[in-house]
Order: structure tokens, then sequence, then C-alpha cells
């Protein structure tokens, strides 16, 4: 897989926390609580993106 294969690759778990949290905006201003279920799926949606970027980091530093 190309270099920015990878990228367009490590951004979808972020996308999909963004889509969550807007999902969570909408659906508190609606009902007038938060649904802490979609906010933890979406926090972990973020933290999957921040690994996966990490590991592509870490994949493409030069070895010594």
């Amino acid at each position: 897989m190309s270099r920015s294969g990878l990228v367009k690759l490590v951004t979808l778990p972020w996308l999909a926390a963004a889509v969550v949290l807007l999902v969570v905006t909408k659906v508190r201003d609606d009902g007038g609580r938060v649904r802490w279920d979609l906010l933890g799926s979406g926090l972990i949606c973020f933290s999957i993106g921040c690994l996966a970027r990490t590991s592509l980091g870490i994949s493409e530093r030069p070895k010594p």
C-alpha cells in the first residue's frame, strides 16, 4: 500500500469519531440529555486513530 493510501486509512477512525460526536450534539439538542454511550464510542474511535497514526510514524522512522 502506498503512503497516501496509509494516511487515508489512518484518518478513517478520526472521521468516524467526528461523525459520532456530531451525532451526539444533535441528539443532545433534541432530547436535552447527553448520550454517554455514543460519546464513549467517539472517544474510542479517536484513540484508535491516535494509535494508528503513531504506528505509522514508528514504521516510517529510519532504521539506524
